[in-house]
């Protein structure tokens, strides 16, 4: 809130969930990442019900499939900053790696190199057509057809759909993938 009524353009949320990033294990500082989407959203739209400004929400760390960035939409993010998926892209600089925001310091370095590879190029990676079954691909189409599922025409209406928790999400129903290694059962 107060970066907001400061004058701030945008806010990026997100602390340590990023590929490559070591300050939650280094500094023990983190929130989890939809919690802190859907504080920061909660501000930001206070600020705006006083008359103030509508600034944009980004998220920023830990998202690398379509499914996290609907997510981080339905809680409140108006963007999404992606590192990893663009990473892996064909055409990306890093040849496969990704350094993530590493912080410099001599003295309590952060930050580590991972090796991401390359699956596709950044339009399939984008806008499809997907390679891959697992969410990494057609982050676009994700978003559009999550959005369009729940009824939402717009990012703000997106904002409004209902959000339940369920943490067997990535187990649930996937026995076979599982067994078979496949899609999300890698």
């Amino acid at each position: 809130m107060e970066l907001i009524q400061a004058g701030a353009a945008g806010v990026m949320v997100g602390i340590g969930p990023g590929a490559a990033c070591t300050s939650r294990g280094v500094l023990g500082v983190g929130v989890p990442q939809a919690t802190a989407i859907a504080d920061c959203a909660a501000a930001r739209d206070d600020v705006e019900c006083s008359g103030g400004p509508y600034v944009p929400i980004i998220a920023d760390g830990g998202i690398v499939t379509g499914g996290d960035i609907c997510k981080c939409i339905a809680c409140g993010a108006d963007g999404v900053m992606i590192g990893s998926p663009i990473a892996r892209a064909e055409e990306a600089p890093g040849g496969g790696f990704h350094w993530g925001m590493a912080t410099p310091s001599p003295v309590l370095p952060r930050g580590t190199r991972i090796r991401v590879g390359a699956t596709g190029n950044l339009e399939q990676i984008l806008q499809g057509p997907a390679r891959l079954d697992d969410g990494t691909h057609n982050l676009m189409g994700a978003l559009h057809t999550s959005m369009g599922t729940l009824g939402a025409r717009t990012i703000k209406e997106m904002h409004q759909v209902e959000i339940v928790v369920a943490p067997s999400l990535l187990s649930e129903g996937k026995v076979y993938q599982k067994a078979q290694q496949l899609g999300m059962g890698r």
